[in-house]
């Protein structure tokens, strides 16, 4: 496998995250998912009566936080290849999205945690249940500087040897602004604000993906781009090579 091969793996695991994901919710027959003002009993039961799918459905979501790690990596290596670019700015959206891998990993953990034991009282599975998409859904700020480093990097770059569209800059801004109504779900348990409310889940949902696929697809084109510009290094080697070819 080339060095090449190994980029493409990273930007096809930019797919990969959000298929496991949704995968994960569909094992789990968390579609439409519970409200989160349904009873405690009516949870524990929908617990036992799908407890494999609910296991599964962890671990895949589990795993959903493994490539996108990979998917961040590859993000950092080609927003390097932009001319100017701080390293402050390409380390911010590296270590967002290593924090942002958090949010994918832990809620698959927890559904596990809470399916392992089907038989406990309701009332335990409804406080583990709520941890779970509180946690799931919730936290965006991860996501939010992520996008937003990527985004700067974008709309600073020569637009002589642009990389991505400046479009692209302006819905990885927009994506997660959608994305915080989140902010007021421990204020409801039914309506559009709830865990499974319009502007919680599903209008959010939706530019997840949309986002995906957009920035696989241009980091598909940027990775077999010529390499005009040169990856992030040490200002004191560049500038002891600059001053060994001065000296010849």
């Amino acid at each position: 496998m080339t060095q090449n091969h190994w980029q493409r793996f990273c930007v096809w695991s930019g797919i990969i995250t959000p298929l496991l994901f949704f995968v994960a919710f569909a094992a789990g027959h968390w579609v439409p998912p519970l409200s989160p003002s349904v009873s405690a009993t009516d949870i524990a039961a929908h617990y036992r009566e799908h407890t494999t799918g609910i296991r599964i459905g962890g671990v895949l979501m589990m795993m959903s936080g493994m490539f996108y790690a990979s998917y961040t990596a590859v993000i950092s290596a080609q927003m390097a290849r932009i001319k100017g670019v701080h390293p402050a700015v390409v380390l911010t959206q590296s270590i967002a999205g290593a924090s942002a891998c958090i949010t994918f990993m832990l809620p698959g953990l927890l559904f596990v945690v809470a399916a392992f034991r089907p038989e406990r009282s309701p009332e335990l599975t409804q406080m583990l249940n709520d941890l779970v998409w509180i946690v799931l859904v919730m936290p965006w700020p991860p996501f939010m500087v992520q996008n937003f480093a990527f985004a700067f990097a974008i709309l600073t770059q020569d637009m002589s040897q642009e990389l991505f569209p400046r479009w692209l800059a302006y819905l990885n801004i927009w994506a997660p602004i959608v994305f915080t109504p989140a902010v007021l779900l421990p204020f409801f348990k039914s309506g559009p604000f709830a865990w499974n409310g319009i502007f919680v889940l599903w209008v959010p949902g939706l530019v997840f993906v949309i986002q995906f696929v957009m920035n696989v697809r241009y980091l598909h084109r940027a990775v077999g781009a010529p390499e005009t510009t040169p990856y992030l290094e040490d200002p004191r080697a560049r500038d002891l090579r600059e001053g060994s070819l001065h000296a010849e």
